[in-house]
């Protein structure tokens, strides 16, 4: 079942992100060029809902250098051929870039890191992320406690103490839906909630690993 919400999840990014690119880089009264970027833009589309990270960052230049042309005052035939130049250059570039497994793979903002104790796994420290606010971040580890980030030009940062209170999740409809959740965190004393911040539309995988790290 998660893989199912994971699949229509990813599904939703990627023809979202589609649409956007089709307002961006495509214009009326030039029918073949439009074809070429409806497939080109499906591609884009697919290598940026992916896990590669550098492919990510040559199919988002290669986005932004086929918006810019579309705006460009050029005959189609000129603009096919630069089309066409720009997705052999990001196609060369991926090729060229060094190949770095550890760097190259992305897990959606959610990480985890772990050293083996007795032929356990404990892991140590947690990032993710609000994924409907992409300007909203979060992490964990025993010393810090949870650590919000919010903005963008403007942050603000503050911290949760994990040893005197204790994490709830809480999920909607539509959130088990997608296989979101929220975490908030009670007193341990008072069982008041702890101030105001919640961690919001996190993986609700990522909450339950969270849960089972925290004291």
């Amino acid at each position: 079942m998660e893989s199912i919400k994971r699949g229509l999840v990813n599904f939703g990014k990627g023809f979202g992100i589609w649409i956007i690119l089709l307002l961006f880089n495509t214009r009326s009264g030039e029918s073949d060029v439009n074809g070429i970027k409806i497939i080109l833009d499906v591609i884009l589309a697919v290598i940026l809902t992916g896990n590669y990270r550098k492919g990510k960052y040559m199919a988002m230049l290669v986005a932004i250098l086929t918006t810019v042309i579309t705006f460009l005052p050029l005959q189609a035939g000129w603009e096919i051929l630069l089309l066409l130049g720009i997705t052999v250059l990001g196609w060369i570039l991926l090729k060229v870039s060094p190949e770095d497994v550890h760097e190259n793979q992305m897990t959606g903002q959610e990480y985890y890191e772990s050293e083996a104790v007795d032929n356990n796994q404990l892991v140590t420290s947690w990032k993710s992320r609000n994924w409907l606010n992409p300007f909203e971040s979060y992490a964990y580890s025993p010393d810090a406690g949870v650590s919000v980030c919010k903005g963008i030009i403007r942050r603000t940062y503050s911290t949760i103490p994990t040893m005197t209170t204790r994490a709830k999740i809480h999920q909607s409809i539509w959130q088990r839906l997608f296989g979101f959740c929220d975490v908030s965190f009670q007193n341990n004393y008072t069982g008041q909630q702890f101030g105001e911040e919640i961690l919001m539309n996190i993986r609700f995988k990522s909450a339950r690993k969270l849960m089972q790290m925290l004291p």
